[in-house]
């Protein structure tokens, strides 16, 4: 019987339930591959791995805040960064919120101000850890939620923001000469996404160890030398901003590739799925695991800003000047102001509903934001 007591109290407890969003700033979606990215393509080997999914903005907090409310950001108002002067509005239901609700532990590591606490993406939080201004290692974020994981002893949800491959490309050469490239802003940027990578990989380690389900993403893309003002992503509304890399593992859920269009909000009841946790509803997502899976034709978004010297013709600059765009099947439809729409007619009905946007009040533009690589007009 002693001895009994003494295995019983030994043996290390059942590991609690974790659901793990993991968002890498900047992502395009053709770099998820075994070359720079082997330790998330790893992990995409061992559940899905969505080709064409979609962020509705190429704006950090804007489409953080779509994530994590599953709507769009003309239904929850935010149509730029914190630094902008947006912030989310309390109304709004989060993630986090339904998680905590339901009696699960949350957490959020984040390595950059632009998806901090100012743009109010740190409601429903328990523990919201992030730099008050500029930019973080992601190994700090990656160091504070293993710590956090490892400590759980209850369900839990947590979400860790890793920065590198937002600009400006300052890779270390380890992840330079890993990609086997030469020295370029592509291959800075790809060296980057290598770096994200590289630091998340013991993240990753914990949480299949522990039996949690992942979900690793992007916010939006960037722009390399597709168009006119290459190496950044607010002035674009093409697919290299719009379409994000998108990675789901369950342990024991379903495997393979999936080629559906699938988008950033579908995440907020995926993950409430995933975790069993009741739908309040009210949002614009769709279950990505439900049946049959969802798919769309079109997706609908919008620039992050309008600067006349990079998307020919919009006006006025800033965000009233912005673009909406529908990217379909073979096909896109362009609204710009102060241009003519262009492009595929029969796609102009997808922006009923989609509102213009207002320029915002209380911009809080500074050096420190010009540090993070935005140079806003």
């Amino acid at each position: 019987m002693t001895l009994l007591l003494v295995l019983a109290c030994t043996q290390t407890p059942e590991p609690h339930p974790g659901v793990l969003l993991v968002t890498l700033d900047t992502w395009r979606a053709d770099h998820l591959d075994p070359v720079r990215t082997p330790h998330t393509w790893a992990l995409s080997e061992r559940g899905l791995r969505f080709t064409d999914a979609w962020s509705p903005i190429g704006l950090t907090t804007a489409a953080h805040a779509s994530l994590l409310t599953g709507l769009t950001p003309p239904h929850h108002g935010m149509r730029g960064n914190n630094h902008h002067g947006y912030t989310l509005d309390a109304k709004y239901t989060t993630l986090a919120e339904v998680f905590q609700q339901a009696g699960w532990d949350t957490a959020a590591f984040v390595s950059a101000w632009p998806a901090g606490p100012a743009g109010g993406l740190d409601q429903g939080w328990q523990v919201f850890s992030g730099p008050e201004e500029g930019e973080q290692s992601g190994e700090l974020a990656v160091a504070e939620a293993r710590a956090w994981i490892g400590a759980r002893t209850r369900p839990w949800f947590a979400w860790v923001h890793v920065y590198e491959p937002h600009g400006p490309y300052t890779p270390p050469s380890i992840d330079l000469e890993a990609i086997g490239a030469e020295d370029n802003d592509r291959a800075r940027y790809a060296a980057e996404v290598h770096a994200a990578d590289r630091l998340l990989k013991p993240l990753f380690q914990d949480a299949s160890r522990a039996g949690a389900h992942l979900v690793v993403t992007s916010d939006h893309g960037e722009v390399l030398d597709e168009e006119r003002c290459g190496w950044q992503h607010e002035r674009s509304s093409g697919p290299e901003v719009l379409r994000v890399p998108l990675v789901l593992v369950s342990p024991d859920g379903p495997r393979g590739e999936r080629p559906m269009r699938v988008g950033l909000m579908d995440l907020f009841p995926t993950l409430l799925s995933l975790g069993a946790v009741p739908d309040p509803g009210g949002h614009d997502g769709q279950d990505l695991l439900a049946r049959p899976t969802p798919d769309r034709e079109v997706w609908v978004g919008e620039s992050g800003l309008c600067d006349p010297e990079c998307a020919r013709g919009c006006k006025p600059a800033g965000f009233a000047g912005k673009d909406r765009v529908v990217h379909g099947p073979r096909s896109s439809w362009l609204d710009r102001p102060g241009t003519s729409p262009r492009g595929d007619p029969a796609l102009a009905s997808h922006l009923v509903g989609w509102t213009r946007a207002k320029d915002p009040e209380g911009e809080t533009h500074t050096p420190q934001v010009e540090a993070l690589g935005y140079t806003d007009p």
